[in-house]
């Protein structure tokens, strides 16, 4: 996994995001190398996980050309980071919408690429 996945993953979790998914894309798209898909509890916590990428970010020095898709009051937040696609949801919206059944064959089991490299997820 990148530096930019892991430090995206980081700020994620650093907001009690939850259930976070990282997808490999570079089969499916042309426009993004890896997906992360993880959910909230609500509209607050899902603006902090976005305000918390952007400044988990300039903290670790990693310069992107950043968009970010979505209002305040969104249950989806898209953050565009070029090679990484972030989806920020509300749980009821990622239910609703189903992104992890969508791409699940290009899912990437965070707990194997540990095992592999002796790292925790998100370590």
């Amino acid at each position: 996994m990148d530096q930019l996945t892991r430090v995206v993953i980081d700020a994620i979790e650093d907001k009690k995001g939850t259930d976070i998914r990282v997808y490999d894309m570079k089969t499916l798209s042309p426009f993004m190398d890896t997906m992360i898909v993880c959910s909230t509890q609500n509209l607050r916590q899902n603006n902090a996980v976005v305000q918390s990428i952007k400044d988990k970010l300039k903290e670790e020095g990693l310069e992107c050309d950043m968009r970010v898709e979505g209002r305040q009051d969104s249950k989806w937040i898209l953050v565009d980071l070029k090679d990484v696609v972030v989806n920020v949801f509300v749980q009821d919206e990622r239910d609703f919408y189903g992104l992890d059944k969508l791409y699940r064959d290009v899912f990437i089991d965070r707990t194997e690429e540990a095992d592999s490299t002796g790292e925790e997820p998100g370590a």
